[in-house]
């Protein structure tokens, strides 16, 4: 199955502006590489040396090896922290203070979770029929939850919501392969999981229009947190060297 592209107005609201200067919180490739086909100057932060030497492979990427816990650049440096698909994997009582003092004044946290919407009524039908087999099955953890925390940041007093509709197309091979990739089919006999696939199919053929393929559904949930430096215990002052970033 093919990436679940990123939409372009998804891309440009977590932005805001045209050509930001933009600190990336993750080692995922796609990201940075979108923004900087789009015009905007991405930094990428990551803590493996690996992945800064494939970062900087990149054209127009600027990878920087640390932890958003403690970012080495000086105040104010970028106009847009982005996050996507990994916030709750920070320690956030300390990183949200550290990208905080590096916005500038105006500036926000952009952060985004991919995640399927299960309100359609195949996909529906196909979490039910998994979970005879396996209760949990297509009940994953995105960790969406931690934008709540956002919402509750006094750095980040005003915060904006949007969501956007993404849909991905399946064909009978890839539904097939989705669901033999769930742990549990590893537990299956031949026999079950030929009975299972048999099912899916059917359900799969029973769904689509001939000629067509499935759509699988995602939301892009995104969220815009405008920085307050004013609860920042420490004074934060713009460097004489104005946006340098000394690595």
């Amino acid at each position: 199955m093919t990436r679940t592209a990123i939409p372009v107005e998804a891309l440009d609201w977590l932005a805001v502006w045209r050509g930001v200067r933009g600190l990336i919180l993750g080692t995922e490739a796609h990201f940075p590489a979108r923004l900087a086909n789009a015009g905007h100057h991405p930094f990428v932060l990551t803590d493996s040396r690996e992945e800064v030497e494939r970062l900087g492979q990149i054209p127009h990427v600027t990878p920087i090896l640390a932890r958003p816990e403690a970012i080495p650049t000086d105040p104010f440096q970028f106009e847009v922290v982005f996050v996507h698909q990994s916030l709750h994997r920070y320690d956030l009582a300390e990183s949200l203070p550290q990208i905080a003092r590096v916005l500038r004044p105006g500036g926000c946290l952009s952060a985004s979770y991919l995640i399927r919407d299960d309100s359609v009524p195949w996909v529906r039908r196909l979490a039910a029929l998994l979970r005879r087999f396996d209760p949990m099955a297509m009940k994953g953890d995105y960790g969406h939850a931690s934008l709540d925390t956002l919402r509750e940041s006094k750095y980040f007093k005003e915060v904006e919501d949007r969501a956007f509709r993404v849909w991905q197309r399946v064909s009978r091979d890839d539904l097939v392969a989705l669901v033999t990739a769930q742990p549990f089919t590893a537990n299956l006999d031949e026999e079950q999981l030929g009975h299972l696939i048999s099912q899916v199919t059917d359900l799969y053929d029973g769904a689509v229009r001939p000629g067509e393929a499935l759509r699988l559904p995602f939301q892009m949930i995104c969220c815009r947190a405008w920085v307050d430096h004013e609860e920042l215990t420490g004074p934060v002052r713009m460097p004489d060297n104005g946006l340098a970033i000394p690595l």
